[in-house]
């Protein structure tokens, strides 16, 4: 069993103010450490309580130089050096305390005496004395420092004493002198096999919360291949959103590694306003931390918020911003049971308000709904920026979670529209193309059976999918098919193309326009196909070799295929005007106006191509097939 300490690295505002922390339970605390960080403090913590293997420490890309990314020993760092502490890196300056920890050092007490005066520490010895008799007698001098932080009374009395009147110097000195005066059993020392403990810096780039992809390699590489892990957390109070990215790590670990890990502590570093020291706390059990990871795993996994909810309303806890997240929740929740993307899209469109606009501000937010947003920013990224929800993030999405029938869902019902409007495929510039749209559909809205004119509701739907499939010969199989009516759609771009009319593109690159299209009329295929999938059921229940017929890795591959494509083309684009769009509404008040019969009811389209018909109060002939042929299934 590996163990690893994971922790974050803030920046250190001065880096000769110590802090304190008591260690354990805060009342009654009878145990010790300083800590010019808070990660400073936490690894001190628990290198006194557990073997460690590794110290994993997190931070800015800028907070370590080139020379210390590698992986070193905390009692390989040199401390002899006398280099000014400034001029150290941010993480340098860590394995410079670390280390004078691991040799028991303490450079700070001697650097603090030498501000003060022997004729001023002398005068406060025996103000020290004046104040026990005073304030706490029957305290030993030894002891005083334990007393103010387990009594805030206490500490009030002595701020008043000692806290006035005083250099900056004087009352640091005194602070420390009291602290390295307790007793050696009062203060935290590391455990002897923690002289071997090895640490590393991960530089990433913080911007709120690192994503949870951004972490995989990292993991991976830092943790060895084949061993269980069992990892420790210091969340240091989400600074920085600390615990947000520590936790999404951990539900990476156990989702996406194969590795057997297991959380052991989870503990927490801050300060107290208006305590003598801060406090280092192991918060695992408080946290419930498993039913916590396990609600935020089942619904970034699933869309499922039922047990996050229920986790949540267990903490009796009143939040504006809780209220609003779970609205979203159970939008997606209900969008995803119902395979409805518009109930998805405006879940995500709450969430992303909560989150870019929080009613609490950071610092007075339930760290609970802190961990519960952080682990969704960090999972959904992309999919919560901008201001609308964007369609191939949201394939991206859906696919990662295994939703198939939700990103087809996807594909069919939003990608039409999205690719018209980027500019990627459309049929209008200028109200003129919307004019011969118009006859154009006219035609064949009413030469459609009534009961499939529906499909003329969203017309840029219809325009991707099926226009112009009346020129396609359906006999032959069906990826040539496709093929030939991709190629008919290129085609139109340079006009007229099979009695077509004028297709328009500003992607720049027909190689990649064709590629999309065909991508996306072999998934149409593909679908019917799994839809109406046939199972052996002898086979499956004797055991033996089922025989799918249903193309579930010829789909998986051809939607992996088609999202990489659509995020290159909406990437790639660059709209040389705003698309026009035909609103479904004019074209039924213009199907509505511009009634087409045939003048013979039993007319056989399939075999003609050139039919009189009754338009506008004249007869007219069409020259199109007009009909699309019972061979395309869809």
């Amino acid at each position: 069993m590996k163990n690893v300490f994971l922790t974050t690295l803030d920046r250190t505002r001065y880096r000769n103010d110590m802090e304190y922390f008591a260690c354990g339970d805060f009342e009654g605390a009878r145990s010790f450490i300083t800590g010019i960080s808070f990660a400073e403090g936490g690894i001190k913590y628990i290198l006194a309580r557990h073997r460690i293997d590794e110290v994993i420490v997190i931070g800015p890309k800028d907070f370590a130089g080139e020379e210390e990314l590698k992986k070193t020993a905390i009692t390989n760092v040199k401390i002899d050096n006398m280099a000014s502490l400034d001029s150290m890196s941010e993480y340098g300056f860590l394995c410079y305390r670390l280390a004078e920890y691991i040799h028991q050092i303490d450079f700070e007490m001697v650097d603090a005496g030498e501000a003060v005066s022997e004729e001023v520490r002398e005068k406060v010895e025996s103000e020290i004395k004046a104040f026990l008799a005073q304030h706490a007698p029957g305290i030993p001098a030894r002891e005083l420092f334990a007393h103010l932080c387990e009594d805030p009374a206490l500490a009030a009395k002595y701020e008043e004493a000692f806290g006035k009147g005083r250099s900056r110097e004087e009352r640091k000195w005194l602070k420390h002198s009291l602290y390295t005066r307790m007793d050696s059993f009062y203060k935290t020392h590391a455990l002897p096999e923690n002289r071997s403990t090895a640490i590393r810096f991960m530089p990433v780039d913080m911007d709120g919360v690192i994503s949870i992809d951004s972490m995989t390699d990292i993991v991976r590489s830092t943790l060895g291949q084949g061993e269980d892990v069992q990892i420790f957390m210091d969340i240091q109070g989400l600074n920085a959103a600390d615990g947000n990215i520590l936790l999404s790590t951990f539900m990476l670990l156990n989702k996406r590694t194969g590795y057997n890990v297991s959380l052991s502590d989870l503990i927490k570093t801050e300060k107290q306003q208006g305590r003598f020291c801060g406090r280092v706390l192991n918060v695992r059990r408080s946290y419930d931390i498993h039913k916590l990871l396990s609600g935020i795993e089942t619904f970034l996994e699933y869309g499922k918020d039922r047990q996050l909810k229920q986790y949540w309303e267990s903490l009796g806890a009143e939040d504006p911003d809780a209220k609003r997240l779970f609205a979203g929740m159970d939008l997606i929740d209900e969008g995803v049971s119902l395979c409805n993307v518009d109930l998805m899209a405006c879940g995500f469109e709450v969430i992303r308000r909560v989150i870019a606009d929080p009613k609490v501000p950071a610092e007075k937010q339930s760290i609970y709904l802190s961990i519960m947003t952080g682990a969704i920013r960090a999972d959904y990224g992309r999919l919560l920026e901008g201001d609308e929800l964007s369609i191939p993030e949201l394939l991206k999405w859906s696919h990662r979670k295994g939703l198939y029938q939700q990103t087809l869902t996807i594909i069919e019902s939003r990608v039409p529209a999205d690719m018209v409007k980027r500019g990627i495929y459309y049929y209008a510039k200028s109200e003129e193309d919307i004019s011969r749209m118009l006859e154009a559909l006219n035609l064949l809205y009413w030469n459609e059976p009534a009961r499939t004119r529906y499909a003329f509701s969203d017309v840029e739907h219809y325009f991707i999918k099926y226009y112009g499939r009346f020129a396609i010969d359906y006999r032959q199989k069906p990826d040539a098919v496709v093929n030939d009516y991709t190629q008919l759609r290129i085609d139109a771009l340079r006009g007229g193309a099979g009695g077509l009319t004028q297709a328009y593109s500003d992607l720049g690159d027909d190689g990649l326009l064709y590629a999309l299209l065909q991508s996306y009329y072999r998934i149409g295929n593909l679908r019917n196909q799994v839809n109406h999938a046939q199972v052996d059921r002898a086979a499956a229940e004797g055991g033996g070799e089922l025989k799918r017929k249903d193309s579930r890795e010829d789909l998986d591959t051809e939607l992996d295929k088609f999202i990489g494509l659509y995020s290159k083309a909406c990437d790639k684009v660059q709209k040389s005007c705003e698309p026009l769009i035909l609103e479904g509404g004019r074209l039924r008040g213009y199907v509505r106006k511009h009634e087409l019969r045939p003048l013979e009811e039993e007319t056989d389209l399939t075999q003609s191509s050139t039919v009189e018909c009754e338009f506008d109060g004249k007869n007219v002939l069409i020259n199109i097939r007009m009909l699309k042929p019972e061979a395309d299934g869809e």
